[in-house]
């Protein structure tokens, strides 16, 4: 990977409260059941335009099943949700040319190529933006003739981020983008989620890292258990909880009153 490349514009923004940055999601009340598990009890929280919103928690805390409601993936079993003022299962199509979605399982045909799905998404949405950008954002014009199949963990992982950003989206849901990633390429991918926000996209980021959703995060969202147990901005969590030293991991242990030492959630 080339030294430009892994150069970061990692600014961390933190004016939460500035009344021009508006809803781009509304959660209202959110209940998600699979059969007689409710995998998401009661959820309510709003991600505004210009900000990266992090979603953490363990496993099986609710944390996908929200983020594929949101992005009209899956149907809720009750309550509202609305991205850019529409129903993001009613008005899926309508919404398909805004929004962009990386769900963990990438979703891609194993023989497909790089360039070409590159080039098949970008058709999608009137070539807003050209497969050749999105390529060298994220590094893998050296690997146009490659097949998925082919390409590494971490190659898969920011093919799908390309993929997931060819409609130059309003809204962007990231599932674990970095899972598997490098250090150059977790270094790459903030800096594509940070210049995002800062082009006034929403950006939804579920992460298990809790090193890489501190380094990106504006607001956070806390799950456990398939509720909220956190709902605040990074600063005002870090304030209520004696000041910047603390790390996100100290947070969500104090929250949710586990003690053991972990790098991961």
């Amino acid at each position: 990977m080339s030294a430009k490349s892994c150069e970061l514009r990692t600014v961390m923004v933190m004016n939460n409260s500035d009344p021009s940055r508006q809803d781009a999601l509304s959660v209202r009340n959110l209940v998600v059941d699979y059969g007689d598990l409710r995998a998401v009890n009661d959820v309510s929280f709003d991600a505004k335009a210009g900000e990266v919103t992090v979603v953490i928690g363990p496993n099986g805390a609710g944390k996908t099943s929200t983020m594929e409601v949101c992005s009209g993936v899956r149907s809720a079993s009750s309550g509202t949700v609305t991205a850019l003022g529409l129903d993001p299962k009613k008005n899926r199509l309508e919404l398909n040319s805004q929004i962009g979605v990386m769900l963990q399982d990438g979703g891609v045909y194993p023989g497909s190529r790089v360039l070409e799905i590159t080039e098949h998404y970008c058709n999608l949405y009137d070539n807003r933006t050209t497969a050749k950008d999105l390529l060298t954002a994220v590094d893998l014009n050296g690997r146009q003739k490659s097949t998925w199949r082919k390409l590494s963990g971490g190659e898969k992982q920011r093919l799908s981020l390309a993929l997931a950003l060819a409609a130059k989206p309003k809204i962007a849901f990231l599932d674990e983008p970095t899972s598997g990633v490098d250090i150059f390429g977790r270094d790459l991918i903030r800096g594509i989620v940070r210049q995002l926000a800062e082009d006034g996209c929403a950006v939804i980021l579920a992460t298990h890292e809790l090193d890489e959703a501190q380094r990106v995060a504006d607001h956070v969202l806390m799950f456990e258990h398939g509720t909220l147990i956190a709902n605040a901005s990074l600063s005002e969590l870090r304030d209520s909880h004696r000041g910047a030293s603390q790390s996100l991991e100290d947070i969500f242990r104090s929250l949710s009153g586990k003690s053991q030492p972990s790098r991961r959630l």
